[in-house]
């Protein structure tokens, strides 16, 4: 008679219940669906120790947001596989962890800013542990090869005396600055002070969330603009990993690092900090019909210049052509509505300035390295 064949039990240990892990749950699942069968088991309320898994169960492997040495110790000691899938696990853990690419994160931040004219750039964030510092330091040091000054606020401290720093700062800041904040509860914070303390924004400062959530952001006013976390696909590479040492297959502890997939762009950064007005307009005009046909047509109607005049002022202010950020602004519309709605793709590609579903795919496969569909299963 055949031997039934083992189906691997793996547990899931974070918080399902918050948007991050749910998404990073579905690349888990994803993966069990493709390579399994796996038997899974989690809580929605994460146990945040490994002993409350019940005593029954016979566990081949495991994923789990590691961020503290206590909980490390209890996995370790069980001796079951595991993956980390925490961006900031314990010092000095041995086994391998798949995160967030934070500096690749930092960057993509600064060259939002900077493209949209700020000589200012801000983060307001921490020193206190090792992820946070080293986050810091990428911010400082994408800022600093642009030769601009660099603004740094700690958030650290009781409520009370902490605001009253933030909005002392908040006033200080030259205007207009360029604010990210590292944290998304921390951005929706200060939108909040810069309303009570009427400082406009976006237009004196432009506020993005190191990490966009759909509710956080979204219940702000304005609506917060923020980086989107990979973290479907951090997910699906934290299961393959642990299916190779399942299988026993040797998996260095190293570090896998997957930059975020763009940046969901809302009202809290809808401003450009261009003095230039020909230039200033040009960009408000783009952003407005990027997705109409024959944009640079109009353009040229309602910029009293040469187009190589324009192309050759633009691409000094803003680091690209005309052209380029029409492609830019058309690839955010299709991202954002992959995300938000549930239109069919070849609506979304009309919506977007794309002709066709084939003209969207291919652009949005060169853009961003995945498929309208895949993207759009990150936030499902």
């Amino acid at each position: 008679m055949k031997q039934e064949e083992h189906i691997p039990q793996v547990a899931i240990l974070m918080n399902t219940e918050n948007e991050w892990c749910s998404s990073l749950v579905n690349g888990i699942i994803s993966y069990a669906q493709e390579a399994g069968p796996w038997n899974i088991w989690f809580r929605r309320a994460s146990p945040r120790i490994f002993e409350h898994i019940p005593l029954d169960w016979k566990g081949d492997g495991i994923i789990a947001r590691v961020a503290n040495n206590s909980l490390a110790k209890e996995i370790s000691k069980s001796g079951i596989p595991f993956v980390n899938v925490d961006d900031s696990p314990p010092p000095g853990l041995f086994a391998p962890s798949v995160m967030t690419d934070n500096a690749a994160g930092t960057q993509m931040a600064v060259n939002f800013f900077v493209e949209r004219g700020f000589h200012s750039i801000a983060l307001a964030g921490s020193r206190r542990t090792p992820m946070t510092i080293k986050y810091t330091e990428s911010f400082e040091q994408a800022v600093a090869a642009y030769k601009l000054p660099f603004q740094f606020f700690e958030i650290y401290g009781n409520r009370g005396e902490l605001k009253d720093r933030l909005v002392a700062w908040l006033h200080e800041l030259p205007k207009p600055t360029g604010l990210l904040s590292c944290g998304v509860t921390g951005a929706a914070w200060i939108a909040d002070c810069c309303r009570e303390e009427d400082i406009s924004v976006p237009h004196d400062i432009a506020i993005l969330s190191s990490r966009f959530d759909k509710i956080i952001c979204n219940s702000c006013y304005p609506p917060l603009s923020g980086l989107i976390a990979p973290t479907e696909e951090i997910g699906h590479q934290a299961a393959a990993q642990l299916h190779r040492m399942m299988q026993g297959d040797k998996v260095t502890n190293d570090n896998t690092y997957l930059p975020p997939l763009g940046i969901l762009e809302q009202q809290s950064t809808d401003t450009i900090a261009v003095e230039d007005p020909d230039l200033a307009k040009a960009m408000k005009f783009l952003q407005a019909h990027a997705c109409e046909p024959n944009p640079m047509e109009q353009l040229d109607r309602i910029i009293p210049m040469c187009r190589r005049s324009l192309e050759r002022r633009f691409v000094k202010t803003y680091k690209r052509t005309p052209s380029e950020e029409i492609r830019k602004l058309r690839m955010n519309r299709a991202q954002e509505l992959l995300a938000e709605t549930d239109l069919p793709i070849q609506e979304i590609a009309e919506a977007s300035g794309y002709s066709n579903y084939n003209y969207l795919s291919h652009a949005f496969k060169k853009a961003t390295g995945m498929t309208p569909t895949a993207y759009r299963k990150q936030f499902r």
